[in-house]
């Protein structure tokens, strides 16, 4: 009886950003499926105004909102924020969830911990990621 084999389909294919080299080929290292859409939605959200030359509006103004007062509002802000972010530049995910992105300010570190619930559209299996913001001098 033959063994059979199945291929295992890729959906998405994006080039890992650490820019590491497979040691047998020597070809740049991708990330596949829900790394590559984790790496995406990391890049959307640390992207500062016209840092991108030739797409200036691919950008959030999270960077800005870190300098105001840990409350409520800019809470509020920063998930409504991340929602556009995603809606409009992320088609491979989706929020799940009635409250998808969950802020909370860390006084301490002067930092904020940003977390988001999603689905890979063709995966379909529950998603978190992890963002901390942290304002720079």
């Amino acid at each position: 009886m033959a063994l059979l084999r199945r291929k295992i389909a890729r959906i998405y294919k994006d080039i890992d950003l650490s820019f590491g080299s497979n040691s047998i080929t020597g070809d740049l290292n991708k990330k596949l499926d829900v790394s590559a859409v984790k790496q995406s939605l990391k890049n959307l959200i640390l992207t500062k105004p016209y840092e991108r030359p030739f797409n200036p509006a691919l950008s959030s103004e999270l960077a800005g909102l870190l300098f105001e007062n840990a409350d409520f509002f800019t809470a509020n802000r920063i998930r409504k924020t991340i929602e556009l972010l995603i809606k409009n530049y992320e088609p491979r995910c989706k929020l799940r969830l009635a409250n998808p992105i969950e802020v909370e300010p860390d006084y301490d570190r002067n930092a904020i911990d940003v977390k988001i619930h999603f689905e890979v559209i063709a995966i379909n299996e529950p998603q978190e990621l992890t963002v901390r913001l942290e304002r720079l001098r």
